[in-house]
């Protein structure tokens, strides 16, 4: 397969019993993203203190935190990611996931996102199940 350069964008609110854990899905994936920005929208957690401690140790992740969240549902979470999506100027990349922050997934769950796109040129979005 073809290497094909991706983006990570998350929106967290107060997710330190997920985040962990979708941190580590990310970090075993067979293709990992050229950047991951996780914006910290006003977690009152220990959300901030969980990436910034993955970010020491991995270049292609930034925490990115946000103050003022005056807005409030689908806003928040759309502000949020204007904010991560901003982040991207300076990197080349050819896909962007947007990434929840309480998921987790196997360690090839990319590549078969980034497969779906080599299989189907036409293609415009792409997702995976969700089991509960």
């Amino acid at each position: 397969m073809t290497r094909q350069r991706y983006v990570a964008l998350t929106a967290a609110y107060n997710e330190d019993q997920f985040i962990g854990r979708t941190i580590e899905s990310v970090l075993s994936q067979t293709v990992l993203p050229v950047r991951w920005v996780i914006v910290s929208d006003g977690s009152s957690d220990r959300t901030d203190e969980i990436v910034r401690g993955y970010c020491a140790n991995h270049d292609f992740m930034r925490l990115l935190r946000v103050e003022d969240t005056r807005a409030r549902g689908v806003i928040r979470k759309v502000n949020a990611l204007n904010l991560a999506y901003a982040e991207m100027r300076d990197v080349e990349y050819e896909f962007i996931t947007n990434l929840d922050a309480d998921v987790s997934f196997n360690s090839t769950y990319c590549e078969s996102l980034l497969r779906s796109f080599q299989l189907e040129p036409t293609l415009g979005i792409t997702g995976g199940l969700i089991y509960e």
